[in-house]
């Protein structure tokens, strides 16, 4: 009797064992497909990402023009005004099209989140540094909506004091008129085109900074990657 037990009791630990086994490679099977395809999301992150880097190396050119421009106009609008109003008009076209749209493209972050992938990177710091990079797109959008408001002011400027007649190619984009107004510009007005340059240079450094960032972010997600 205690011999059928025994085989009975190895027959079912066996069944059990097999199960759980089997249970386990399941679990595992699942697991893996899960990192996979958080794998494959985070490669598109990468590309998403580094198509932020590459815009905002030609979004860090136009301010740097930008703010050229702003420094020529502040420093020497008088003799601009007497002796080379194309110049003037050139620059003053520079500064008013110095601005940018950034294109906040979050389809692969929201995958990410929203899926669960980002409970299976194992880096907490790169869970981190992604949601970061995102929360900070926001502040992208305010700071450019807080510049568009600024051009608004230098358009006026733009259409009382520029001729609508095309003299050349602007240094930012379309063309720029001559400076045709008998007055030189105002206190007012160079108001407006310092606070225009003081705006670039902390939008050109917050662009630096999220370049810089960026690059950062990729080799932590490559890293991730290369663990699976």
């Amino acid at each position: 009797m205690k011999k059928h037990i025994f085989k009975y009791l190895i027959e079912f630990l066996v069944v059990v064992s097999g199960i759980i086994i089997s249970l386990n490679i399941e679990k595992n099977k699942a697991l893996d497909y899960k990192n996979d395809l958080k794998d494959q999301s985070l490669r598109r992150l990468i590309t998403n990402i580094e198509q932020d880097i590459k815009d905002s190396e030609i979004n860090k050119k136009i301010y740097q023009t930008g703010i050229k421009a702003c420094s020529r106009v502040i420093t020497n609008s008088n003799n601009l005004f007497k002796n080379h109003k194309d110049s003037l008009g050139y620059y003053l076209n520079a500064i008013n099209m110095s601005g940018t749209i950034f294109v906040d493209n979050q389809e692969e972050y929201l995958t990410l989140r929203n899926s669960g992938f980002l409970e299976l990177i194992e880096d907490d710091s790169l869970v981190t540094s992604i949601q970061k990079k995102y929360s900070h797109h926001l502040f992208y959008k305010n700071l450019e909506n807080y510049i568009k408001d600024i051009n608004d002011d230098l358009n006026d400027i733009i259409y009382n004091k520029t001729s609508y007649k095309a003299k050349g190619k602007s240094g930012v984009l379309g063309n720029y008129g001559s400076y045709i107004s008998p007055e030189n510009l105002t206190n007012y007005d160079l108001n407006i085109i310092s606070r225009k340059k003081d705006m670039a240079i902390f939008y050109l450094e917050f662009i630096e900074g999220s370049i810089k960032s960026n690059q950062s972010l990729i080799e932590l997600i490559k890293m991730e990657i290369k663990k699976n």
